[in-house]
């Protein structure tokens, strides 16, 4: 079976990541991919996240030197908003 684009695309990303210890989360990210290209239904927004999210991981596996602006993002969107009412 021929993979998908988002499987073609994840696994041509994933062959410049060469580090011990992922292998499990390379498997999971094309796993993830593969059920977006067959059509995640209603389930496409999470399975991209989760797809996002085991990409991050696999990427910081060199370390992080602090200066990620994804996670700064992503922590700035997390934080609740006060909407003016006591509970």
């Amino acid at each position: 079976m021929e993979p998908g684009p988002i499987e073609a695309g994840v696994t041509a990303d994933l062959a410049s990541i060469d580090l011990p210890g992922t292998a499990g989360l390379k498997a999971t990210a094309i796993r993830l991919a593969r059920t977006l290209d067959e059509g995640a239904g209603l389930a496409t927004a999470a399975v991209a996240r989760e797809l996002r999210a085991t990409l991050t991981a696999l990427t910081r596996e060199g370390g992080d030197d602090g200066s990620d602006a994804l996670t700064a993002l992503l922590s700035a969107m997390s934080t609740p908003v006060f909407d003016g009412q006591d509970a």
